[in-house]
């Protein structure tokens, strides 16, 4: 199977992607953040303590909060988040962002970003319990 260059794949079954069932998960404990992965939502690990869905995380704002906020943790294996980083990036920095037009038709009608009016939504796993750090509060 031929993958473009903005394929996205992923890290469990190595198959492609679209970014409405991909999902980045990761661990976070006393050792800081790890185990970063790129998958869909089905093959997403089961371990992970936090996951943010990729729908969401191709908004710039989003994406940005998403990098921003991994500063300054620890992370003994950084080139997997690296990975995803770059991976995603192409996806956010396009002028015609899809997910950016789509939060914006999504908040004008009342509907979920990523979902075509008229269409149901994906039944999608519930998410695992997150912690979050406090910022220096």
């Amino acid at each position: 199977m031929a993958m473009s260059e903005y394929d996205l794949v992923c890290d469990v079954c190595t198959q492609p992607l679209e970014s409405h069932d991909a999902v980045v998960t990761w661990s976070s404990d006393q050792r800081g953040e790890h185990d970063f992965t790129l998958a869909h939502l089905a093959c997403a690990p089961p371990g992970a303590t936090e996951q943010r869905e990729v729908r969401k995380l191709i908004a710039p704002n989003e994406f940005l909060r998403f990098v921003t906020d991994r500063f300054g943790r620890s992370n003994d294996d950084p080139e997997p988040l690296r990975t995803i980083v770059w991976a995603l990036a192409p996806f956010v920095l396009r002028p015609d962002n899809a997910a950016e037009m789509d939060t914006m038709r999504a908040a004008s009608f009342g509907a979920e970003p990523g979902v075509k009016p008229g269409s149901a939504a994906p039944v999608r796993p519930a998410a695992p319990a997150t912690t979050q750090v406090d910022a220096g509060k």
